[in-house]
């Protein structure tokens, strides 16, 4: 049996967020039980002081196009950890993937591996924006690098998670890459699909709808 609430990763990253509003979305995450609540880093310490146990703090590192400078997303990374974030899902340059500049996005992920030592560490790829040899090689890259998961999409490019990458990414990389499917996952129908094709976890932003209907 399927426990949705196990999989879902609440995602409170919309524009004009206040602490009020970070305390309501944590009642939420209390009240269905979701183990994991992603918001934005200006947000961390905060969050980090309030939540209860059992809760795990996510943060969002370049965020969400993913051209800020490698230097900026280690400080970024340092600064979100230093503030209580647990976990961190990190916005890879699509630039390298689509220049096959594979060499250099391997030394960025050793680099954000490293500042991420001890946390679990989200990739975001924008899958719907990669042929399937660049997705291919770049879940080996993330691979090879540590990466705890990949994650599909950020949810403001693209047309977020697909099932038939989500079922690629679980029969080449089930052994080596966690699954997080994010981006325009809005149904309890979804979600179901999402994690029957190999999802390990659920980026999504309507938890309150997805586990009541």
């Amino acid at each position: 049996m399927i426990y949705l609430s196990d999989h879902i990763e609440h995602t409170a990253l919309k524009q004009g967020m206040t602490e009020i509003n970070i305390r309501d979305n944590l009642e939420l995450c209390y009240e269905y039980s979701i183990p994991v609540i992603v918001i934005p880093p200006s947000f961390v310490k905060y969050t980090a002081s309030v939540v209860r146990q059992g809760i795990s703090v996510c943060t969002v590192i370049g965020f969400p196009l993913g051209y800020n400078t490698t230097e900026t997303k280690v400080c970024e990374i340092r600064n979100a950890i230093d503030n209580g974030a647990q976990e961190i899902d990190l916005v890879i340059d699509n630039s390298l993937i689509k220049g096959n500049a594979w060499t250099e996005l391997d030394e960025r992920l050793g680099l954000y591996r490293k500042a991420c030592e001890g946390k679990i560490l989200k990739i975001i790829v924008e899958t719907s924006l990669l042929t399937r040899q660049e997705l291919d090689n770049t879940a080996d890259s993330l691979a090879k690098n540590g990466v705890d998961f990949i994650k599909t999409s950020t949810g403001f490019v693209g047309e977020g998670a697909k099932t038939e990458d989500i079922k690629f990414l679980k029969d080449y990389y089930g052994h080596a890459l966690k699954i997080k499917a994010s981006g325009g996952i809005k149904t309890k129908a979804q979600v179901i699909e999402l994690l029957e094709a190999g999802a390990d976890r659920i980026g999504t932003s309507s938890t309150k709808q997805v586990m009541e209907n």
